[in-house]
């Protein structure tokens, strides 16, 4: 029963990982089309890139979490 469980878990942390990696994928393409305009907005690229970091860290963890 325990191992059901474990997998159950894993398959868990595999899906909040892959909704992750597609935050991060669209927060990068955000930024690579606002840094060809003209005139870029800063600040949103800004709050995006602390976006990216945040996702980035949480991706850490549940990667961690995962090999345990």
């Amino acid at each position: 029963m325990i191992n059901e469980g474990y997998m159950g878990e894993n398959k868990e942390i595999r899906r909040k990982l892959e909704g992750q990696y597609r935050a991060l994928q669209e927060h990068l393409e955000k930024i690579a089309k606002e840094k060809i305009k003209a005139r870029p907005n800063l600040q949103l690229i800004e709050a995006w890139e602390k976006t990216i970091r945040n996702i980035r860290s949480r991706i850490d963890k549940l990667e961690r979490r995962l090999k345990r």
